[in-house]
């Protein structure tokens, strides 16, 4: 068994296939934006990556320059950086106790401080937040909702409606490890408009970029097939070393761009599976749930209903537990979040101060991932469930 929680592991062979040769047209861009329009009911610009997304959607808030901007103090690197790139500043707000977002509790204190002019709402590896209290407050003291679908396409809150429809702007990231994943993409929902958004006059990513983007699942998908035979982890060293694997956090070239028309015919394709691939993650994120210990999992409860992106499991013997799966074939090292801004070696480039967000620190120190995508069956997620409880009973042995 090799499973990776992310290394292209939301590609099939077909898929691969598709990524090297689909070319597109401005057709294809015209309908995935007629899908998206029809789903979201607001009209839609298709961007390069998601992080550009929600900076278009931040700049069509017209919010004064520097306005304050309150962002999850559990969050990626690339959702601050769209804030001040929008030109306004990035408020943190902690985290609700043993939760995975911020409540109105937390964001009451941020706002009562520092007059937050808009929101992003994150919904944490697909865990919905409390939307009616925090969309409630919101409205009451004027501020902007901008919902970050990153981790979240296909979740629904508490009050049955999807992540997605209830903001005044909404986000989209089709890139890596995302659910919806065709290596690079985004797209902005302004749902407060219905005309048509117009990309012609954005730039276009690099040709480079794009064509490592085309080989990015290929290459993936033959260092997962070479690392039972020792070979992968060689041709994955390679590979970075010169710089040939796309990177989601090295890919952060300045301005917004439009989406290719080739990504644009990639993202319809997977579109059409999206109800089956949201299905799949919950099966398997309710494997877990039932045949894993408790004192592991998450202890506040679940609003709404999850897409799972990941499985949120919380231990302070991350690096143990983290190796001890390595050396079954299950490699989960690249932990969301490793910091309260993450990844790690990020933070430093931020404004935030230790201390901060006492609660999202906690998190960063104590979470591990467990993959819900294709390649988990649910033969696999309950092997994955054993080898937890063996590690468990070793601890407890020792």
């Amino acid at each position: 068994m090799n499973i990776f929680n992310s290394l292209g592991s939301n590609y099939s062979w077909s898929f691969m296939t598709r990524a090297l040769f689909t070319l597109g047209s401005k057709n294809t861009k015209n309908e995935l934006k007629k899908q998206l329009k029809e789903h979201f009911n607001g009209s839609v610009t298709l961007t390069y990556k998601g992080r550009e997304a929600l900076e278009l959607a931040l700049t069509k808030t017209n919010l004064p320059k520097d306005s304050y901007v309150g962002i999850s103090g559990f969050t990626c690197y690339v959702v601050y950086q769209a804030v001040v790139r929008a030109g306004y500043n990035p408020v943190f707000i902690d985290l609700e106790p043993d939760g995975l977002n911020f409540g109105v509790k937390q964001l009451e204190a941020v706002n009562s401080e520092t007059k937050l002019s808009a929101v992003v709402i994150q919904n944490t590896l697909g865990y919905p937040a409390d939307i009616v209290g925090i969309q409630e407050y919101a409205h009451k003291h004027k501020m902007v909702i901008i919902e970050d679908l990153a981790h979240s396409f296909g979740a629904v809150y508490e009050n049955g409606k999807e992540t997605g429809t209830v903001g005044a702007f909404s986000m989209l990231s089709f890139s890596q490890d995302k659910t919806i994943d065709i290596v690079a993409g985004g797209a902005c929902i302004n749902l407060s408009n219905m005309a048509e958004q117009s990309d012609e006059k954005m730039p276009k990513g690099s040709q480079w970029q794009l064509i490592k983007n085309r080989t990015y699942p290929i290459w993936t998908g033959l260092i997962r097939l070479l690392y039972p035979i020792g070979l992968g982890r060689y041709l994955h060293f390679v590979l970075k070393r010169l710089h040939f694997l796309a990177s989601p956090m090295g890919d952060a070239g300045v301005g917004i761009h439009s989406m290719s028309n080739a990504s644009s015919s990639l993202v319809l394709a997977r579109w059409t599976d999206r109800q089956s691939e949201l299905e799949h993650r919950i099966e398997i994120a309710h494997i877990y749930e039932s045949e894993i210990n408790s004192d592991l999992k998450i202890k506040s409860s679940v609003r709404g209903f999850p897409s799972y992106l990941r499985f949120p499991l919380l231990t302070s013997h991350r690096i143990e537990l983290i190796a001890y799966l390595r050396s079954a074939g299950v490699h989960i090292g690249d932990t969301w979040y490793d910091a309260p801004i993450g990844p790690k070696k990020y933070l430093s480039k931020t404004s935030y101060e230790s201390g901060e967000c006492p609660e999202s620190e906690k998190l960063s120190n104590l979470i591990v991932n467990l993959p819900t995508h294709m390649h988990v069956t649910p033969e696999i997620a309950r092997a994955i469930c054993a080898k937890i409880k063996q590690w468990q009973q070793s601890k407890q042995n020792s």
